[in-house]
């Protein structure tokens, strides 16, 4: 069929496609953190040298320096051609290959899909801003502190405030080039006859991120007594609550090796885990858990933990987990229950406890087949023959929704033995059974809020994000600031230069030039053009090399950056990078980036300043030409 192939097809095939899945066909995988290690299938390799990220889809030899994605796994390990290759892998998917023109419509489909992306991450990085600058920021940084959370945390999570306005929001998307039917279709703006407005208003905001790392949503908590106490974005084409969960994304970027994950209620839940070490925490965000979301946790960990309130309300949250999971016992994944004292959550558990006394609930947790039997036994009298033929015809329905393995034979046998019959009556029971219609969860109440006093719009302050007006002494605190410098102030001899590029042991955080490194290697249209440096060592001379070749080769992804540094010192960091996979979404590595810049700027104003000073002049007009030179270039940065 004539035509080409449309880029959004292949961009969703290279999505779903199991890179460890297909290569695993050709040569044998093991799991080493969040990667799969193993012989080169392109080399005769003695020793395990080969790295697959399934994470970010690309795979790279240290040996021989192949590397690549599933497309380029196929073209060179199948001898195929691009066609070929998109055929074969669209043919592992069950699904069929378009080959018509991309159509118009389907055009402004995507285009439409990408401004969504667009517009809440303008709306994420706008109320990251407001926590660190508005004037309302004091309450909630309050209340944020006052949950025990460091401001590394925050970052982490990027944990914002939207304005008490509600115009603020709207009038800034307006001004970066957004509309109203963009906002609306994000979640972010209530449109009603003759008046538009902010969804948010004076709410510590949550950003939810898909696996990706993309901000697709928000959950809000009110400062005040208003209701909703939390409210939740609606859908939309990027956001679909039965699919997404809150936190998978950071969860996956903090473990090196992920072996569980605890689905809990709610946000904050998963936010005190992070700050008490224990970053393998997810949670839905206002419904409960689905079979969408399970398959995701089950291809990640061999391990499932449900966490939920002890009350009435978390024991039926927990009874329809137990039912989306049934069919997905296979044998691969283990569901434990756990269900807090009552009064307590994870959140004020750990305020109370700490991580042991968690660590200790932990340990506590129910099997899933212990669960299903305590609560289907819980009004029968096991020592009566019509509650044991009871029990049997209340469990077989659920057993019926199992997958044939292990599994289900050992719930047979457990069923078997608590009846008091053997096992092939109960394997009659079970195949004559109507499998169990799974509880609906229940519907929550539309999450609406006052609509706000008419005001006119105003300047929200969003042009002095940055203020150098300062000094040296009182600059304005950058509430997440964590990057730092060696840098000498003039007049200091620089550093030696290394003779080598080296990172820093795993655990230690990485200098400043290795950062930039970092978000080059996976994100090279981060390059524009090569850095003025003060003092130019080895690390800086690299970066300025790397940029020089994403823009004079056109470098566009991470496995073609390796393949051009591969057997180099620069290809070496490179790799390193690849084997600690530092997972990090690229709105992320764009922050990253723009957090060392900003840094970079500031260190760079207060050794001018410190110039200006040294050489015993009081010139105020000296110093004064200097910050209006900073603030006009600062204003060209603003988000």
């Amino acid at each position: 069929m004539a035509g080409q192939i449309p880029q959004s097809f292949i961009d969703q095939l290279l999505d779903t496609v199991e890179l460890t899945s297909l290569i695993g066909e050709d040569v044998a995988l093991k799991r080493s953190g969040n990667n799969y290690q193993g012989k080169c299938p392109f080399h005769d390799d003695r020793s395990p040298s080969f790295s697959v990220s399934p994470e970010k889809q690309v795979y790279h030899c240290f040996g021989c320096g192949a590397s690549g994605n599933a497309l380029t796994y196929a073209k060179e390990k199948r001898g195929l051609d691009f066609i070929g290759a998109v055929e074969m892998l669209a043919k592992r998917q069950g699904v069929e290959v378009p080959r018509e023109d991309v159509s118009p419509a389907q055009e402004r489909a995507q285009k439409a899909r990408q401004r969504l992306y667009d517009v809440v991450q303008a709306a994420d990085e706008y109320f990251q801003w407001n926590l660190r600058n508005a004037a309302n920021k004091a309450g909630a940084i309050d209340y944020l502190k006052g949950r025990g959370l460091s401001g590394a945390t925050a970052k982490r999570f990027g944990i914002g405030l939207s304005p008490v306005s509600g115009q603020a929001l709207r009038q800034h998307l307006t001004q970066s080039g957004f509309n109203d039917d963009e906002m609306e279709k994000a979640g972010l703006l209530v449109r009603k006859p003759g008046r538009n407005y902010d969804r948010f208003r004076n709410r510590v905001t949550f950003p939810i991120r898909d696996r990706r790392g993309r901000t697709v949503a928000f959950t809000a908590r009110v400062l005040d007594d208003s209701k909703p106490k939390y409210l939740n974005s609606s859908e939309s084409d990027i956001f679909h609550k039965g699919k997404v969960l809150y936190g998978l994304h950071e969860a996956i970027t903090a473990n090196r090796t992920l072996e569980r994950l605890i689905v809990v209620e709610g946000q904050m839940d998963v936010i005190a885990l992070a700050q008490f070490e224990l970053p393998c925490a997810v949670a839905t965000s206002g419904t409960a858990i689905t079979a969408d979301h399970l398959e995701q946790l089950c291809r990640l960990v061999p391990q499932v933990v449900f966490c939920f309130d002890g009350d009435k309300a978390g024991k039926k949250a927990g009874w329809r987990a137990l039912e989306n999971a049934l069919p997905m016992m296979d044998g691969q994944t283990e569901f434990l229950f756990l269900f807090l004292p009552d009064g307590q959550d994870p959140d004020s558990l750990l305020q109370a406890e700490g991580t042991a006394g968690y660590h200790k609930q932990l340990s506590q947790a129910v099997a899933l087949t212990d669960f299903l039997f305590d609560h289907l036994c819980v009004d029968l009298d096991m020592q009566r023959l019509d509650s044991r033929a009871r029990l049997g015809g209340i469990v077989a329905p659920h057993l019926k929704r199992m997958p044939k393995g292990l599994p289900k034979e050992l719930m047979l046998d457990e069923l078997a033995r608590r009846v008091g019959t053997d096992k092939t009556a109960i394997r009659d029971l079970v195949d004559h059974a109507q499998p169990a219609p799974i509880e609906p969860a229940p519907t929550p109440a539309p999450e609406s809020e006052p609509e706000p006093p008419a005001e006119p719009i105003v300047n929200d302050g969003y042009d002095e994000l940055m203020d150098y007006a300062g000094g040296d002494d009182n600059e304005r605190a950058d509430y997440y600031a964590d990057f730092d410098t060696a840098s000498a102030p003039p007049g200091e001899a620089p550093a030696a230069v290394e003779a080598k590029l080296e990172l820093p042991p795993i655990g230690i955080n990485l200098p400043a030039q290795a950062k930039y490194l970092q978000c080059l290697y996976h994100l090279p249209s981060l390059a524009v053009e090569p850095m003025a440096w003060a003092n130019e060592g080895s690390w800086e001379r690299a970066i300025n090399q790397v940029i020089e070749a994403i823009v004079d080769h056109k470098i566009d992804s991470t496995a073609a950056l390796m393949g051009y540094f591969s057997n180099t010192d620069i290809g070496r960091i490179f790799a390193e990078f690849t084997r600690r996979d530092p997972l990090i979404a690229q709105d992320r590595l764009a922050a990253q980036w723009q957090d060392l810049e900003n840094h970079r700027d500031r260190r760079s104003a207060k050794l001018e300043r410190r110039g200006i000073k040294a050489s015993g002049s009081d010139d105020a007009s000296a110093l004064a030409r200097l910050i209006a030179a900073r603030n006009a270039a600062q204003t060209q940065k603003k988000p």
